[in-house]
């Protein structure tokens, strides 16, 4: 069965997304009392705030970062108070990434954010919210498997 949906409709969908991005970003035009992070240090606390205790290869893999580019994330994070190293607890050659409580204390105030500015844009009508969740998450799961 052919699709039904067209080029131009997932392009505009794409567009879409970015735009919305735009707006809700927290260093956008109503910046957020949270610890300033670039993008790769955005997309290894994403990572390590899902997934507690994973490791620096995990992270890599997971996140497709070059080694090095992740490292130089890590360092950062660290410095910043947002991510701690330790060693596994079973495996001293091994080293775990856990987030903070200030990073916990960061993701809350941006996540209230995130919450605020999208039930305002949408104006008490959350028709819908649910099945655009899924929509995007199998977007996100689609991109990341290709």
């Amino acid at each position: 069965m052919p699709s039904q949906v067209t080029d131009r409709q997932l392009a505009e969908l794409a567009d879409v997304v970015l735009r919305i991005s735009r707006e809700i970003d927290p260093h956008g035009p109503h910046p957020l009392d949270i610890v300033p992070l670039t993008g790769t240090e955005a997309i290894v606390m994403r990572w390590v705030a899902r997934n507690p205790g994973t490791s620096p290869s995990a992270t890599a893999d997971a996140t497709a970062l070059q080694r090095s580019n992740l490292s130089a994330a890590l360092r950062s994070l660290v410095a910043k108070g947002m991510v701690e190293r330790r060693q596994h607890p079973s495996d001293a050659r091994t080293v775990q990434l856990l987030p903070t409580e200030v990073a916990a204390e960061s993701i809350e105030r941006l996540h209230e954010h995130w919450a605020t500015t999208i039930r305002n844009a949408l104006g008490g009508d959350e028709h819908g919210t649910t099945e655009a969740l899924a929509l995007l998450q199998r977007i996100d799961e689609g991109l990341r498997r290709g």
